[in-house]
Parts: C-alpha cells; sequence; structure tokens
C-alpha cells in the first residue's frame, strides 16, 4: 500500500497527464530536471506551483521559487528574532501601531487572563473569563471579529454578530450558533491544542475588534460585507524597500473570513499586479486541482481588469509601517481596503508563500542579495545554493 504523500501525489500527476497531455514518465523527467536547477523543489511543489505548464510560467524559472521545504528557513535567516514580538502577538502590534499613528481596527474588548491590562489600547479590559462570559451576555457592541492574540491561518477567529439570550449563545455570521460557555471556556480558555487552535497561545488571550466595512466597489463585486484582505509580502534593509509580491484573499458567501488555507470554504484568490493594483490570475484551490476564475462565483462580476481601491494608499501605508519593524526585513502585511480607506490587519514573520502559485517566484535579485548577506550557508541549504549564482 502506498503512503498518503504518494498516493496524493500519485492523483495529482494522473490530473496533470488528463489535462496537459503529459504522461507519468514524462512529469518524472520534468521533475528531476526541475531538481538539479533548484534542489529545494520537490514533486509537491510542481504540481503546487504549476511548474508542469510552460505556458502558465512565462519567464519565471523554477530557480526563482522556494519550495515548502526551504519555506521555513527564510524567516530565520532575515528575521532577528529578538525583533518578531509584534507579528506573533497581536496586542503588542496594536500597541506599536497606535504608537506610530498607523491605521487599525479598534478594539472594544481585550482578554488576557492574570493581571488586567491599564493600556487604553482597548475600550474594555477583562482580565478572567467570568468576566469576559458576563461582557459577552450584557455589554458587548456588535458585530465583532474576535480573534487570538497568538494564532496562525485563521485558526479561532469567529466574526459574531450578536447574542441568543435565550439560548446563551453567540451568533455567527454563517447563523451557527456559539454557547457562550463553550466559547469561553472550551476555545478561549482551553488547555488543550486541538487542530483548529494548533498554534494557539491561551495566556496571551482575545481580541474583540471592531467589524471593518469592505470599500463599496470590493462589496459589490464579491456580494459580501466579510473583509476581503490584500496580503503584501516586502522585504527590507539598509538599502531601501522592496515589495515583492501582493496578494487578494477574497471572502466568498457567508465566510466569516478571507482565509484560504485549503479553499474549503469557497473563498478565491488572485494576484495582484504591484504597479496598478489591477486583479490578474484569479483561483479557486490548489494546483493541480484549482482553476482559474473569470467571475465571482455568487455575483457572477466579471473580475477582469478590476482594479483594487485605493491602491497607491495601499502601498505608501505597508511603506510606512515596514520601518516600524527594522529587525524583519521580510514583513507579510494583511491590509483590509474598507469604507473609510485601508487599514491594517496584523503583520505576519513566518507568511506562507503560497503566493507563487500564480506563476512568479519570490526569488527576486533583491530577496537572494538579503539572504546572502544575513544568512549563514553552512546553516542554511537556500543559502548555500543560492551563494554559487548571485553577485552582491
Amino acid at each position: 500500500m502506498f503512503p498518503l504523500k504518494q498516493l496524493s501525489l500519485l492523483r495529482d500527476a494522473r490530473l496533470v497527464a488528463a489535462s496537459h497531455r503529459k504522461g507519468l514518465l514524462r512529469q518524472a523527467v520534468e521533475i528531476l530536471r526541475m531538481k538539479r536547477r533548484n534542489p529545494g523543489l520537490g514533486a509537491s511543489d510542481y504540481f503546487f506551483f504549476r511548474i508542469y505548464d510552460e505556458d502558465y510560467l512565462g519567464a519565471a524559472r523554477p530557480e526563482d521559487f522556494i519550495g515548502w521545504r526551504e519555506e521555513g528557513e527564510v524567516p530565520l535567516i532575515l528575521n532577528a528574532r529578538s525583533g518578531v514580538a509584534p507579528a506573533w502577538d497581536k496586542l503588542t502590534f496594536a500597541i506599536f501601531a497606535r504608537a506610530y499613528g498607523l491605521p487599525v481596527p479598534r478594539i472594544r474588548a481585550l482578554y488576557r487572563p492574570g493581571i488586567a491590562p491599564s493600556t487604553t489600547i482597548a475600550d474594555v479590559t477583562l482580565d478572567t473569563r467570568e468576566k469576559l462570559a458576563s461582557w459577552l451576555r450584557s455589554e458587548a457592541p456588535w458585530p465583532l471579529f474576535a480573534k487570538p492574540a497568538f494564532s496562525e491561518q485563521g485558526f479561532g477567529c469567529f466574526r459574531f454578530t450578536g447574542y441568543d439570550r435565550a439560548k446563551d449563545a453567540l451568533a455567527t455570521k454563517r447563523g451557527e450558533a456559539m454557547p457562550v460557555e463553550k466559547f469561553v471556556s472550551e476555545i478561549v480558555g482551553s488547555a488543550v491544542r486541538p487542530r483548529e487552535l494548533r498554534s494557539y497561545k491561551r495566556e496571551l488571550g482575545y481580541l474583540f475588534q471592531e467589524v471593518l466595512r469592505p470599500h463599496e466597489r470590493i462589496a459589490d463585486l464579491l456580494g459580501t460585507d466579510t473583509i476581503s484582505g490584500v496580503r503584501i509580502i516586502l522585504v527590507q534593509d539598509q538599502y531601501g524597500l522592496e515589495i515583492v509580491s501582493a496578494e487578494w484573499k477574497m471572502a466568498i458567501g457567508d465566510s466569516d473570513t478571507d482565509n484560504v488555507r485549503d479553499y474549503s470554504r469557497g473563498n478565491i484568490s488572485g494576484e495582484i499586479d504591484v504597479a496598478s493594483g489591477r486583479l490578474k490570475r484569479v483561483i479557486d484551490g490548489q494546483w493541480p486541482k484549482a482553476s482559474l476564475v473569470k467571475t465571482i462565483p455568487t455575483t457572477k462580476r466579471s473580475v477582469r481588469d478590476f482594479v483594487l481601491p485605493d491602491w497607491a494608499e495601499v502601498l505608501a501605508l505597508t511603506r510606512r509601517a515596514a520601518p516600524m519593524l527594522p529587525m524583519m526585513r521580510m514583513q507579510h502585511w494583511d491590509v483590509a481596503l474598507t469604507d473609510r480607506g485601508p487599514c491594517l490587519l496584523e503583520v505576519n514573520d513566518m507568511g506562507s508563500l503560497a503566493g507563487q502559485v500564480y506563476g512568479k517566484g519570490v526569488l527576486t535579485l533583491r530577496v537572494r542579495a538579503l539572504l546572502q548577506r544575513h544568512g549563514n550557508p553552512a546553516k542554511h541549504r537556500l543559502v548555500k545554493r543560492l551563494a554559487a549564482g548571485v553577485r552582491l
């Protein structure tokens, strides 16, 4: 019996054979050639980044991509561990952003066990689960967006629309009911780490933010009032700043969030032309199972030539915010395009490089130079591989 990983690769290979008339043997030869050019890539990257499709890649080269095996090295090379706290603790980020006068969502309540914070960063501070439950039942201003102060990939995030006193439950945008006791005890106060909260640190608590409203043009296109954030990856050092890529994560239907970690909620994502803000390729899943999206599934509106609103302001905002974290040489920003202008949601340290699915790798000349300048070839395979071919 084949292991699950091999079965998954075999299924992908058969899909490519059917869609691109490439037999399994030819795919295997291409994977070997790809690995000779870029040893950091493997068979799963060949499928995930659609490297099997020369027309899709265009002028891009396998050498420009960072595969999943080396992706985790990048932040360890470029970002000093002592300088990444705002990217992991969302309360720390909010404090930094307010100190620098940057636009972020208003925090209606902060729950953090222990000593109640005296900071004015939140309208209300709560230091026990009992106080949190009482606030949710009697004082919370609806709607609210709840998210862990420390978590990843949208796990543990909820958009609550109100409180049902008869059921003693919180209502979500999806029409689900979450009992207050279950939310407070099993999610916020959980001592275990279920899959959905595997990176959650309960000691750092929860943030309850105002619900932002999307820009009118975005709401019309997508047919929802859920925020669809832009992910901007940038690099910086003493020689300046470069925006590497921009991706739009589009919430569809009744999704609470725009997360596209597995596209299971129907969300879609698209590449953004950095210079113009124009939407380029839009996909509805992971290659080779994905397809290119021409119209929004819910509204039937065309995505062709759609330009994101306030794009110049988005770029200016991320450029303004980046120096706030000088020891983070690669930053992954999430920006909301709201009815009152761009708003920073968070910055990520170990952000995903999955945006390479649009046929363009992130290893620009600038990124290569930074990895060489700050990396140790003896410790990081990626730096060792780059050392032979890049001139600083």
